[in-house]
Order: structure tokens, then C-alpha cells, then sequence
């Protein structure tokens, strides 16, 4: 009985045969990585993934960093091949930390596995981007911190600001919280005043007629009004004793990334801090026929 076979059944033979080879007990690594390429060229990669992964895991067994490099690769696209998308694209990664300009080609690899590793290459490129840019911001901000750190900035603080109302002293001292107070009190009480002075010039003119039914309440309203002018005034002046008691011309301050030259605050991208403040600014109202002057206080963050 004659039995024959074509080219495709001794490829077939061959590749049975190396599969039911058994692992030499003193094959080198080299021999073995022979031994799981001829598997992967055959398509057998499910027999060829556990002999690549002996040879990597749990320490590499190959010297040259080729052979590593090729090893990471076919054990990266048996994983492919066998549906593990995640430890392909570990593998793929670990080859590509290795040789980072890498790239792998048809027809030993398929179309999909060539497609996944480009994938996979091109995220670790974006992602080693975004590392290094990270990277260089981090020192470009601690570069900036030690010199804003070796910065001494002195801030003077003219001396007619403590006669200025509406905590104007307190603020420039930076005490934000008796700048606040003064603030509104001396606003309220003046405004009280002010307000039922304007009400009662309104109602009954200068020098004020009142008729005699509404003498006992036009009093009072003026006794309010003196009483909150009073205040205002009182509070006024407690404001500039307190703003002279802690007066001080120069003091030394935390410097700003504003005072750095421009080419170093552009080098850096630090987020701007939210800042509250309140601002006290004249108030004029242009009307010809009774213009008025006063001031505006107004919270900004």
C-alpha cells in the first residue's frame, strides 16, 4: 500500500510533530523560542503561548534583547489570537518599552493583530505625551515656587488710607474682618441717617414747615436720623483710631506669580486661586438738576 502526500500534508506532518515534540530536558531558551515560532507560524497558538510565557514569566530566560523583544511580541499576538485583548496589549506594551520603534508586518502576523498593535502603540505614545508634558509642568512649578520662595516683596501703605471710612484703613492693615465691619455698619447707620434726612427735606422742604399734625412724627423720624448721623460719625472714628493703632508703613508680603518675568510665569500653567475682596469706589450721578456724589461698596470674588 503506497501512501502520499502533497506539500500542504507534510507542512501538516511537520507541524503535528513539533507539537507532540517533547520539551528536551536541556534545551537552551534559544532552541525553545525556535521551537514556539515554528508553532506560531503554524497557527497553533494556543500550544505556542505557554512555551513563550515559560520563557518570559516568571523571569526572562532570553539574553538578547531581540529574542525578548520577539518573544513579547508572539506571545502578545497568541493572546490576540486567542481572544485575551488585555494581556496582548500588556505584552505589546512590555515589547514596545523595549524597542519603542517597533513595528510589526504582514504575513506573519494578521491583519487584526497588526491593527490592535498599531493601536496599542500609538495610546503608549499619546500616554508617554502626557507623562512627560505632566512631568515638565511639575518641574516648571517647582521652579516657580523656589522663586517666588526667594522673593522678598515689600509693600508700602500710604498713611492718609487710615482716615479713609468704610474700613478702608482696616483693609490696607489686612484685617479683612473689622474691614468688613466697619464697612457695613458705617454704610447702614449713614444710610439710615441720610435716607430719612433726604425723606423729610422731600416731605417738607427747607427749612422744613411741618405742618402741626405731623410734628410728633417728623420728630422722631429726626431724632432717628441725628441718632444713626451720630453713630455713623462714632463709628467712623473708632474706625481710624483702629486703623492708626495698627498702622504699619512697610510690610513684608507673599510674593505673586505676577512679579516674575513674563518668560517664566508662560512656562508654567499654575490654576488660578479664587479671591474675595471688597471694593469701596467714588459714586457720582450725573443729573443737571440735582447731581449727587457718594460711594460704592461692592463685594467681588
Amino acid at each position: 500500500m503506497q501512501v502520499r502526500l502533497t506539500a500542504a500534508g507534510l507542512a501538516a506532518l511537520a507541524a503535528t510533530a513539533v507539537i507532540a515534540a517533547p520539551r528536551p530536558a536541556d534545551a537552551t531558551p534559544g532552541q525553545e523560542l525556535d521551537q514556539a515560532r515554528e508553532l506560531f507560524r503554524g497557527g497553533h497558538y494556543a500550544d505556542a503561548l505557554p512555551l513563550i510565557n515559560l520563557l518570559l514569566y516568571p523571569t526572562p530566560r532570553l539574553a538578547q534583547t531581540d529574542d525578548l523583544v520577539e518573544a513579547y511580541v508572539l506571545l502578545g499576538a497568541c493572546a490576540f489570537e486567542t481572544g485575551d485583548r488585555k494581556r496582548a496589549k500588556r505584552e505589546f506594551e512590555a515589547a514596545l518599552s523595549l524597542q519603542r520603534e517597533l513595528i510589526i508586518e504582514q504575513p506573519l502576523y494578521s491583519a487584526a493583530a497588526v491593527e490592535f498593535f498599531d493601536d496599542v502603540r500609538a495610546e503608549l505614545a499619546e500616554r508617554e505625551a502626557r507623562d512627560a508634558e505632566a512631568r515638565r509642568l511639575a518641574e516648571e512649578n517647582e521652579r516657580l515656587a523656589q522663586a517666588l520662595e526667594n522673593l522678598v516683596v515689600i509693600e508700602t501703605r500710604p498713611f492718609y488710607v487710615n482716615f479713609i471710612p468704610f474700613g478702608a484703613g482696616q483693609f490696607q492693615n489686612g484685617d479683612r474682618g473689622k474691614g468688613i465691619f466697619f464697612a457695613a455698619s458705617q454704610g447702614v447707620t449713614g444710610a439710615v441717617s441720610a435716607g430719612i434726612w433726604l425723606y423729610l427735606v422731600g416731605e417738607y422742604g427747607l427749612p422744613g414747615q411741618v405742618p402741626q399734625e405731623d410734628g410728633p412724627f417728623a420728630l422722631r423720624l429726626q431724632q432717628v436720623e441725628i441718632g444713626a448721623g451720630a453713630l455713623c460719625l462714632g463709628l467712623m472714628a473708632w474706625g481710624v483710631i483702629d486703623s492708626l493703632l495698627h498702622y504699619k508703613p512697610s510690610v513684608r508680603v507673599a510674593a505673586d506669580p505676577s512679579l516674575l518675568p513674563d518668560d517664566v510665569r508662560r512656562r508654567t500653567r499654575t490654576p488660578a486661586e479664587p479671591t474675595t475682596r471688597l471694593q469701596l469706589r467714588p459714586l457720582l450721578v450725573p443729573d443737571p438738576e440735582a447731581p449727587a456724589a457718594g460711594l460704592s461698596l461692592t463685594w467681588e470674588r
